[in-house]
């Protein structure tokens, strides 16, 4: 069982206000004297300001005697395809800060929460939403508390959609820490699509993940702090996703760090699900 899991909204966010309007519907939360609401080891966090330009959270949640072990994002996904879409992503400036947090920095991620939180929402989602995982992006990045963002996309229509963040409000209550090996992702589009079918199909989580826009930015000192941020074991390339010259640093970064690369069939033999 996780311990303390604080859920940080937003009133700024229209898609943040629907989750946590159905998460306050799902359950009996005793209001702790209008700084936060309480339910079992879930406390519910309501800010005025955006999500993703957030500092010092943690010690504005110490001032309300908070201490999680497990931050989670209650957000809008917004994006120009406009595709109806649930997700989640841990947060993290591989290269330039530009929506929020520091350049170069990653938060601390929770891949088997995330696992957890993606295949919750498989089973909660409504009709004609995709379910994806995405990049790291954005901040809050100077988090040392596992944390990830959980959300709604793509348009007005889909933040403000009640079944959307009834599946969203569902499956963070219903979160576990699975205990799963956990990987770096490299490669693919934003909404890392090979990644995405690996988490569903075998035992793996992914921890940071970075898509081939990324690449660019991934030096030593990227990938280390990606893997020691992630507990990773393991890492995944997208390799046809990748310029030769991507793939090699990428993977002389691995190297030296010691971290095992592994493709798409061997993490299928080594890590099948369970029949």
């Amino acid at each position: 069982m996780i311990g303390e899991i604080v859920v940080v909204a937003t009133r700024t966010d229209p898609a943040s206000i629907n989750i946590t309007e159905r998460l306050m519907e799902l359950a009996a939360w005793d209001d702790k004297e209008g700084l936060y609401h309480r339910f079992r080891n879930y406390r519910l966090v309501v800010l005025q300001e955006k999500l993703i330009t957030l500092r010092d959270l943690e010690e504005r949640l110490k001032e309300m005697d908070l201490y999680p072990d497990l931050l989670v994002f209650a957000s809008r996904h917004q994006a120009r395809d406009g595709t109806a879409r649930l997700c989640g992503h841990f947060l993290g400036n591989s290269g330039e800060a530009v929506l929020g947090g520091e350049s170069r920095e990653l938060a601390a991620a929770a891949p088997g929460v995330l696992k957890s939180f993606i295949l919750n929402l498989a089973n909660e989602h409504p009709d004609g939403f995709e379910i994806t995982v995405e990049a790291t992006h954005h901040g809050p990045t100077d988090l040392l508390t596992p944390s990830f963002f959980a959300e709604i996309g793509s348009t007005k229509e889909e933040w403000s959609n009640p079944d959307a963040g009834n599946a969203v409000a569902r499956s963070i209550l219903e979160l576990e820490d699975l205990k799963v090996p956990a990987f770096l992702g490299f490669g693919g589009g934003h909404y890392v699509r090979r990644q995405n079918r690996l988490l569903f199909d075998t035992k793996i989580a992914f921890g940071h993940l970075f898509s081939n826009y990324q690449a660019e930015d991934l030096d030593l000192e990227m990938v280390k702090q990606a893997s020691l941020k992630s507990g990773a074991v393991g890492a995944y390339l997208d390799r046809k996703s990748l310029r030769s010259a991507e793939k090699r640093k990428i993977s002389e970064a691995l190297d030296e760090i010691g971290l095992e690369m592994m493709n798409e069939r061997d993490i299928r033999e080594r890590y099948p699900l369970d029949l």
